[in-house]
């Protein structure tokens, strides 16, 4: 198993001292953010500018594991289409800087509107247009376990990516919402979720005693990173754990990456060690 960076831990770097950052903290790789305020902004990238994060990767030794836009919607013609041009450019930036990812997000649910079946029709129909242009490029869709999605429990993910059934489109294990939801521990996420998972989301939960989530540090809240990582192991993963360190959402919650992103490198590379992966 391989560990890298989100660039969502580093909110206060660009994205060439995002990529200087991992290779500070002895990371793999690192998983940008993609975004109008993220660290690569696809729409406003020019070829010299990917070709210029491309060098300086390859220069601190740093691999892109994973790409993460935020395209969903397919709910319209008119926005299908523009969430296939997404994803036409994700794919073709993943391409040139030798990304084996792009996170892919299995539209949104709750949908005021709309009932269940029939989001879930139109962003699987979307999906199927969308797999093709990541094999196209040599890319790997991964939908993300995510709250606020289709794909939220390991069933539901396991539901959406069958219906999709495109070797290009893969899942992104995220356990700590599936955590959240509450449908399936650990063993019964990697039972249903194994032959899928391609990318794997490292963060941890604390709720207090009102019942309020809090994003904490890897070896600090309810899921044991350990546990995970063993489970992981057993079922012959080598691909990534992204450290998901929330900075960009919780600002006061969490130390600065220096810190905090630090010591959850520290903790997970405890866990691979301890399964011999």
């Amino acid at each position: 198993m391989k560990l890298c960076g989100h660039t969502m831990g580093m909110p206060g770097k660009d994205i060439f001292e995002s990529i200087s950052f991992c290779a500070e903290l002895g990371l793999d790789g690192i998983e940008v953010r993609c975004a109008e305020n993220g660290q690569m902004h696809l729409e406003a990238l020019s070829a010299d500018d990917v070709a210029r994060i491309r060098d300086h990767a390859s220069e601190e030794g740093v691999e892109f594991a994973c790409l993460t836009p935020y395209y969903r919607d397919f709910m319209s013609d008119e926005a299908a289409a523009a969430t296939l041009d997404g994803y036409r450019l994700a794919c073709g930036i993943a391409r040139e800087l030798s990304c084996p990812t792009v996170r892919a997000i299995s539209g949104a649910w709750p949908l005021e509107g709309y009932e269940r079946r029939e989001v879930f029709a139109r962003t699987v129909a979307g999906m199927k247009q969308a797999a093709p242009i990541a094999a196209d490029n040599g890319v790997t869709l991964a939908v993300e376990t995510h709250g606020g999605h289709l794909a939220f429990s390991a069933a539901e993910t396991v539901e959406f990516v069958e219906a999709i059934d495109h070797p290009a489109v893969r899942v992104l294990w995220d356990h700590y919402w599936v955590h959240v939801r509450g449908e399936e521990d650990v063993e019964e996420a990697l039972r249903l979720l194994a032959p899928w998972i391609w990318h794997v989301h490292a963060k941890n939960v604390r709720f207090d005693e009102q019942g309020d989530r809090h994003t904490v540090l890897v070896d600090e809240g309810e899921l044991d990173w350990c546990e995970i990582v063993a489970g992981l192991a057993a079922i012959g993963y080598e691909g990534y754990i992204s450290d998901e360190y929330e900075k960009f959402w919780h600002p006061e919650e969490l130390p600065e990456p220096e810190v905090g992103m630090k010591r959850n490198a520290d903790s997970l590379r405890e866990c691979i060690a301890r399964t011999g992966a």
